[in-house]
């Protein structure tokens, strides 16, 4: 059964490091870790929770697909 605090936990499980050595996070991969977690969202759907609760993130590759890719802010 899918729990709203599993949200969280998907997301953290998805974010990756890039041969920069920046935080990186994919719609796709999120998505897949929320569907172990027995959550079936859309990419569209998963876009708009990381916009809406992860402001640290920020869109890196702005292109036309629903797969995009976020990566963590320097915050110093």
């Amino acid at each position: 059964m899918a729990r709203e605090s599993d949200i969280h936990g998907a997301f953290v499980a998805a974010i990756k490091k890039d041969s920069r050595g920046r935080q990186v996070v994919t719609t796709a991969a999120f998505q897949k870790q929320l569907d172990d977690a027995n959550h079936v969202w859309t990419l569209q759907e998963c876009n708009r929770w990381i916009r809406r609760y992860q402001t640290f993130f920020f869109e890196l590759v702005t292109e036309q697909s629903e797969n995009k890719t976020y990566a963590l802010r320097n915050m110093g």
